[in-house]
């Protein structure tokens, strides 16, 4: 693996996600943020919190992909979310969305609630930094 998740000791046990992501070697793959948009460029699950996420885990999925990659080789994860309490609500079956792509790899992520994104009909946006051998 050409990084390293790592959780120092000092630091809070995270949950869901790892502290750092050492990075030794391989080509670093930079993903734009994916936002619940189909291939048609439609918004997937207007309104529907748990639906977008879905899309959106999906598209970087595809996206890593065509670099030659899998969800495994995302070292860095940002969200950015435009309804804490939704997200809050919802982490049983977004834990299960999740798992669905990534299994059990949990890269550095950082959670970052927004007042709007780009679409105003899109609830959550992912970027993603991975490393592929």
């Amino acid at each position: 693996m050409p990084f390293e998740l790592l959780n120092p000791s000092g630091l809070e046990s995270p949950v869901g996600y790892a502290h750092v992501a050492k990075i030794a070697g391989g080509d670093i793959v930079h993903v734009a943020g994916q936002a619940p948009f189909d291939s048609q460029g439609q918004v997937v699950g207007k309104g529907d919190f748990v639906a977008q996420f879905a899309q959106v885990v999906r598209n970087l999925k595809t996206a890593i992909a065509a670099a030659g990659g899998e969800p495994q080789n995302y070292a860095v994860l940002t969200i950015y979310i435009t309804d804490l309490q939704a997200y809050l609500r919802n982490k049983k079956p977004l834990g299960s969305v999740y798992k669905e792509v990534f299994g059990r790899h949990f890269p550095a992520i950082t959670l970052v609630e927004v007042k709007s994104l780009y679409n105003p009909d899109c609830m959550v946006e992912i970027s993603g930094v991975a490393v592929i051998d």
